[in-house]
């Protein structure tokens, strides 16, 4: 090896001191597998690496680099999820809707919209005005040209007869559900 240069010279250090390189980076990096990892990922990147210039101590330019890869490694795996990260988002409930889940709502809001066809048109006009548009009482009031007190009253009317004719259909539907699937 008369005419061997640097990285010549570092891979024949790194194979001959493997045992004592490795214990000097175990206990700098705390853990025999990471120093082991460093050490290959250290070897493979001498093969890879041109060095030029000479090497005033070569053993700490092997321990340097392996802390580099080393250090480089954990950077990198910090960025990643460990696996117990990605059970415990495994286990998050999926709040999107299902079928099932968009199908009943719209049967929901079908009873709704069949409620809402049996109150009184000005009655029924108020109720959306509050709840779809937003509308404040005086601006209903405005609008209908009525009292604020009417429209509170209009509004309590809407909201029981409502409550009670979307509670029947949705225990009717209960029912028939629970029917389906329990035995007779």
């Amino acid at each position: 090896m008369a005419n061997s240069g640097p990285r010549d010279t570092l891979i024949g250090l790194l194979v001959s001191t493997y045992p004592d390189l490795k214990r000097q980076l175990t206990s700098r990096l705390g853990s025999a597998d990471a120093a082991n990892e460093a050490l290959q990922d250290t070897y493979v990147r001498l093969l890879r690496t041109e060095i030029q210039g000479e090497l005033r101590n070569p053993r700490s330019y092997l321990i340097s680099m392996a802390l580099n890869i080393a250090s480089n490694r954990r950077r990198s795996e910090a960025r990643h999820l460990s696996a117990a990260d990605i059970a415990e988002l495994l286990e998050i409930a999926d709040d999107d809707p299902g079928p099932l889940r968009i199908a009943e709502a719209r049967s929901d809001l079908a009873a709704v919209e069949r409620a809402l066809q049996a109150l009184p048109p000005r009655r029924r006009a108020m109720f959306r005005c509050f709840w779809v548009e937003n509308a404040d009482y005086q601006r209903i009031a405005l609008n209908f040209n009525v009292s604020e007190r009417t429209v509170r009253h209009e509004l309590l009317l809407a909201t029981r007869y409502l409550h009670g004719a979307t509670e029947e259909t949705f225990v009717a539907d209960l029912q028939k559900r629970l029917l389906q699937v329990s035995p007779q």
